[in-house]
């Protein structure tokens, strides 16, 4: 009787989530006040401070932080089975949605795909206003801001002077450790607590440690293409701290810029498709790598949808698996405290520079593609003032209007083909 009973609250739990993953627009601040209303105040699964915990000790990992929230949340509510069910039922939405997008975007006629061209500012002003608002907290802090600024630098102004040093996948980590360990420097507050010996399974953490290290030789060993694709889905999923916004200039150094797999305009419609899609932001990771692999045929576009998005989501929900039981310990750590300060303000300075990297291809017109050092700007009339200025009204409303992201996407659209 009391294996029934457990049965169907499993079910009634994975419907709420469902119910949750088909109308989750606008990003994690949206997903996590759904989560509230949903699995707190209407089912009562949780209690308000134990879903506010989980969503803390997810920001302390690299990941989805919606996702991981969730995949947790399935945990704390039944162990790892329930667990995973909950990250599939999740995600799968969005793979589906973004899946039949990568082969629709590929056969549209060159008419139609005119009619998305003002996606592609929107895009952008998206991530400008994700910057600004993540900018915005962090501004009564000094070593924030400064660290902010680093990243920003780093990431941003400096690839046109050292591109050779700049534009490679591990700038990021390279960036995020640094402001890590200046953080942990540089900030004094955290609380003493008694050492105390933790018991840690570390099963998630060997597996996931397997196959970050596994598929890193096999694709250097084997150039095969699905292999390498994993391996690059498998490192942002692993490395990105803040959520999908910073995801977005980890896939675009590697996808557009480093190894030239799709080019800008794909990657900035990607962006637009997945702010109209319900679910996590990290879903860009289905299209991207779909396209990546259209030149494998249709059997390989699909594979590369399905490796894109296993990929992606994996690493954060292990570490969360490891993380979470170990957590009401881990916290107490000076390291942690002091550290992550850095972490959360060079993150939010990455998602700037993203804005930056993103706005160049459309404002400004160039000799050659994909060659964005200012020497390469066109003679005359090097600035696009249509998009420039479209840009700069839609960053306006969008600051100031809370109207969801799937309606400025349709706006865009009609807007392309009206226009």
């Amino acid at each position: 009787m009391a294996s029934k009973i457990r049965k169907f609250k499993n079910r009634l739990f994975l419907a709420e989530i469902f119910k949750i993953s088909i109308s989750a627009f606008g990003g994690p601040e949206v997903h996590l006040a759904l989560f509230s209303r949903r699995l707190v105040n209407e089912k009562k699964f949780f209690t308000q401070n134990e879903l506010m915990e989980t969503y803390s000790i997810c920001h302390l990992l690299p990941g989805p932080s919606s996702t991981q929230t969730l995949t947790t949340l399935g945990y704390r509510f039944g162990g790892p089975t329930m667990g995973f069910l909950s990250l599939l039922v999740w995600v799968l939405p969005s793979f589906f949605i973004m899946t039949a997008l990568s082969f629709v975007y590929i056969y549209l006629p060159p008419e139609a795909i005119h009619t998305l061209r003002y996606i592609q500012p929107l895009a952008v002003s998206f991530v400008i206003v994700a910057a600004i608002k993540m900018m915005t907290p962090l501004m009564n802090d000094r070593l924030s801001v400064w660290l902010a600024f680093y990243a920003f630098f780093v990431c941003a102004l400096l690839r046109h002077p050292l591109e050779e040093y700049i534009k490679t996948p591990w700038i990021f980590p390279f960036v995020l450790v640094t402001g890590a360990l200046f953080s942990y420097w540089a900030n004094k507050e955290s609380v003493y607590y008694p050492e105390k010996k933790i018991k840690v399974n570390w099963q998630y953490l060997l597996i996931f440690a397997f196959l970050f290290i596994v598929s890193a030789v096999i694709g250097k060993l084997t150039h095969s293409i699905y292999a390498v694709m994993f391996e690059n889905n498998f490192r942002f999923g692993s490395l990105v701290f803040g959520g999908g916004n910073v995801l977005l200039p980890m896939i675009y150094e590697q996808f557009v810029q480093f190894k030239q797999y799709i080019n800008a305009d794909e990657f900035i419609t990607a962006i637009g498709l997945v702010q109209a899609t319900p679910g996590p932001v990290f879903a860009i990771a289905t299209f991207t790598t779909g396209l990546a692999l259209e030149s494998e045929g249709a059997m390989g576009q699909l594979m590369g949808c399905i490796i894109g998005t296993a990929a992606i989501f994996l690493p954060g929900s292990l570490l969360a698996f490891w993380l979470f039981p170990v957590w009401n310990n881990l916290k107490k750590f000076r390291f942690f405290q002091r550290a992550f300060k850095g972490i959360i303000a060079t993150s939010t300075g990455m998602v700037a520079a993203s804005a930056y990297l993103l706005f160049l291809p459309i404002g400004l017109k160039w000799k050659e593609p994909n060659n964005f050092f200012y020497t390469n700007l066109v003679n005359n009339h090097p600035v696009n003032w249509l998009n420039v200025v479209t840009i700069l009204v839609l960053c306006t409303l969008l600051y100031k209007l809370r109207m969801p992201s799937p309606y400025w996407v349709l706006l865009a659209v009609l807007a392309g083909i009206i226009f």
